[in-house]
């Protein structure tokens, strides 16, 4: 059962929904990133092992072609960019018969890959092509001498295309003809899900928190999710990371939440054409939003001048605000979260920090006496990288693995400290704990760093986390550190909002919010039927 039920059963029975939605699972995917198959760096083989350890649904993206970067020499494409990009797609080509054996290894029952590939494009700006199926879909090279014309094919979309390919516009937010979103090349028949958040940063509005600060330039306001609703474009949203080094699902890139019946190939896409989905930065917050009685995702018939409003958020981290937006306005919110009586609610973990560019290796142990986890999250990061050209260090020995069972969560993970003051390399997790008087959380840490082996071991009681956290140093001063965050009463991390709202607009509808810790989601709008 998903968290939206677990937490208000009631108020959705009062509502009549809550058999549409108690039926429904809450799943987490990334299906658009990148390793050394194509430009990027790192194994395919890590990059699975990477998104089994926190993701339902995956895809690695191998950079398929650029058919316009030499058509306007006013462009002014750089001849050792155009170069690195045209040995990218070579290496691509050479590595199909090598990503379809191992992309065709790796499913299981709760381990669902996706084929996928991408076109940049001046003109139509860039998308990732989700193969439904196998790899007999992926494209062969095109001919010798002829103009590569195949994304403007599927973008004009047959019915038969649809059943096989999704095409999902990504970092929308850059200026038409610098690879941002082209609106008027759109098509929602073939594109029912759009990217707007990833490693480039956040395009749900030209103010939204998460900057582009990518080398290929600054945002603009008209190539946002706002933009695209302004034009009338009924779509759904996703996150993917878009990271180049193996990392599928890096924690606080991008991520998807999709709501799906069961955990398969044929669901997850079904979903994905259904809009079923919201995207994140990070943790999996789970919403849901309904708009007189559709659900986000959906398009509903249109309305007399009112607006019911029925929303439900569960996060791991206490809220911050609850947004409805229409036409890029806030039509109703909640900015306080009262607490719940009783020890349940949420904690966090992370390690990390000490000196830059010197690896810990750290062996943790975390476990809950007198208590329950109810849920848990993990926050694994991969070695990040801004521009695709930058050469990272080998990401091989740092592939996590984590383990949640039972009472108690083991992750085996290095970190390096953080390149610079404004990036967070921290690894981490967050648990959904209920306690009681005597609960404690009992933490077993391991650490090798700069020539030092380390042990440490915790006792702490719950009720110390409540209003303060806990911190210490492995090793004294610049030396890895961690952190568990402060309790979180489970009334914190709750939002219900209930409005009646009286507007003439017809403009689409759709909940964001924000965790403390920075942590954002947006929902898929509910659109409105056009009026005859």
């Amino acid at each position: 059962m998903n968290r939206i039920a677990r937490f208000f059963e009631s108020d959705l029975r009062k509502s009549g929904i809550y058999g549409e939605v108690s039926k429904l699972e809450a799943f987490v995917g990334d299906i658009h990133n990148h390793c050394g198959i194509s430009y990027g760096y790192g194994e395919l083989e890590n990059a699975v092992a990477f998104a089994s350890q926190q993701l339902d649904f995956f895809s690695v993206t191998g950079h398929f072609a650029w058919p316009d970067i030499a058509d306007d020499p006013g462009m002014m494409v750089p001849e050792d960019v155009q170069r690195y990009h045209r040995e990218g797609f070579r290496k691509l080509r050479r590595n199909w018969p090598h990503y379809k054996s191992v992309m065709d290894s790796v499913e299981t029952p709760s381990f669902i890959p996706f084929y996928s590939y991408e076109y940049h494009g001046f003109a139509t700006g860039d998308y990732t092509i989700l193969c439904r199926n196998t790899g007999e879909d992926l494209p062969p090279e095109v001919e010798e001498g002829k103009k590569d014309e195949r994304l403007d094919d599927l973008l004009r979309g047959s019915v038969e295309q649809q059943e096989r390919f999704l095409c999902t516009p990504h970092h929308i937010g850059y200026r038409k003809g610098y690879r941002g979103i082209n609106w008027d090349r759109f098509n929602p028949d073939v594109s029912p899900v759009v990217e707007i958040i990833s490693m480039h940063g956040c395009a749900e509005s030209f103010e939204a928190r998460q900057k582009y600060l990518h080398t290929m330039g600054p945002r603009s306001g008209e190539n946002t999710y706002q933009g695209g609703l302004a034009r009338g474009y009924h779509f759904g949203v996703v996150g993917s990371t878009d990271h180049h080094n193996a990392a599928p699902g890096s924690y606080g890139y991008g991520r998807t939440v999709l709501y799906a019946e069961t955990l398969s190939r044929d669901s997850i896409w079904n979903a994905l054409r259904d809009r079923a989905t919201s995207a994140a930065s990070g943790d999996p917050i789970e919403a849901m939003l309904f708009i007189n009685g559709v659900r986000s995702g959906h398009v509903a018939p249109d309305h007399d001048g009112k607006l019911s409003i029925d929303s439900f958020v569960s996060a791991y981290d206490a809220l911050d605000t609850v947004e409805i937006i229409q036409d890029g306005k806030v039509i109703a919110s909640q900015h306080d979260f009262e607490e719940l009586p009783g020890r349940h609610g949420t904690i966090s973990f992370m390690f990390g920090w000490g000196k830059k560019h010197k690896s810990a290796e750290w062996d943790i142990s975390m476990s809950v006496a007198n208590g329950k986890i109810l849920s848990e999250s993990p926050r694994l990061r991969g070695i990040d990288m801004v521009d695709p050209l930058d050469v990272p260090e080998d990401g091989a020995k740092m592939l996590p693995s984590y383990e949640a069972k039972g009472n108690s969560i083991h992750l085996h993970v290095f970190t390096n400290g953080n390149a610079t003051a404004v990036t967070d390399s921290t690894q981490g997790f967050a648990i959904e704990v209920e306690g009681q008087e005597n609960t404690a959380i009992k933490l077993d840490i391991a650490v090798k760093w700069d020539g030092h082996e380390i042990s440490r071991s915790y006792n702490i009681p719950l009720s110390d986390l409540e209003g303060k956290e806990f911190t210490d140093y492995v090793y004294g001063f610049v030396s890895p550190s961690f952190e568990i965050g402060q309790f979180r009463n489970i009334g914190k991390t709750l939002s219900r909002i209930h409005a009646e709202v009286e507007t003439e607009s017809r403009g689409a509808v759709y909940l964001r919010c924000y965790q403390k810790n920075g942590d954002s989601l947006f929902t898929s709008p509910v659109s409105f039927e056009v009026r005859r």
